[in-house]
């Protein structure tokens, strides 16, 4: 019998405990330079990302309030003139008291079919959190430490989405007929990702590889989720580069692969 997808994941108190101390910096770097622009998300400056965040609070809390997704055109949008921060504390607070509320095993709608209760949006808030915590403080130039667990545990959950069966077919295809295999590796723990044209795959057993990747759990989170560690510059992120060993094209084709799902 195969394990739940929740075997290895943390409780979810956990979670919330990281999301909040991870939300507190986020908040520290914002209210330092709201106009900073970001260099992980060239779109945005400090003051979108905060209304980003405030936007997947928002959605987040709904589903597990309401058992649906909100529609697109019905989110709530700031004022303009009204103080970002505040903004995202705002749906921050929403989405604690909608948590709060509810077991890690209460029934919910989430967009992967069978992650079913409240225990995955515990852990999806907390990596989003992290992430976009990092990338509000590397805009303002004072990143602290991501917590090492948690960002392997986030490694774990963006190679469970990529390779999931039911991601479009063309976001898997780049006419290379060759099978990559990567491993990527913090020293305590690996994964093993094969990449063929048009599928993929993930496995945490020991295999054969073309590259083998190795690098802090937050390093090879922040590549794996798009952020440009060679230029931006890894001593901003408060990391360092992985090492390659093998084909480094295989690795190329994995970011690449990851860039557009």
């Amino acid at each position: 019998m195969a394990d739940p997808i929740d075997a290895t994941w943390l409780p979810g108190d956990a979670y919330d405990a990281l999301r909040a101390a991870d939300f507190q910096r986020f908040c520290e770097a914002a209210a330092t330079d709201l106009a900073a622009p970001v260099p992980t998300c060239p779109e945005w400056d400090v003051t979108g990302l905060c209304d980003h965040l405030a936007r997947v609070y928002q959605g987040r809390g709904y589903v597990i309030e309401h058992g649906e997704f909100l529609d697109g055109d019905a989110f709530r949008v700031r004022d303009h003139d009204a103080d970002p921060l505040a903004w995202v504390r705002q749906w921050s607070d929403t989405l604690d008291r909608s948590l709060l509320q509810r077991s890690d095993d209460a029934p919910t709608l989430t967009f992967v079919p069978e992650a079913t209760t409240v225990h995955f949006w515990r852990r999806r808030m907390a990596l989003e959190t992290l992430v976009h915590r990092t990338d509000a403080e590397i805009a303002v130039g004072a990143v602290s430490v991501m917590d090492d667990v948690l960002s392997a545990d986030g490694i774990d959950e963006l190679l469970w989405f990529f390779s999931h069966p039911d991601n479009d077919d063309a976001e898997q295809t780049d006419g290379i007929a060759k099978t990559s295999t990567v491993e990527l590796t913090d020293g305590a723990r690996s994964w093993f990702v094969s990449l063929a044209d048009g599928t993929s795959s993930w496995s945490r057993s020991p295999g054969s590889a073309d590259v083998t990747v190795r690098g802090s759990a937050p390093t090879l989170l922040l590549a794996l989720s798009g952020r440009d560690l060679e230029g931006i510059g890894p001593a901003r992120f408060g990391v360092a580069l992985p090492v390659l060993e093998g084909d480094v094209a295989a690795y190329r084709r994995l970011l690449d692969r990851m860039g557009s799902f």
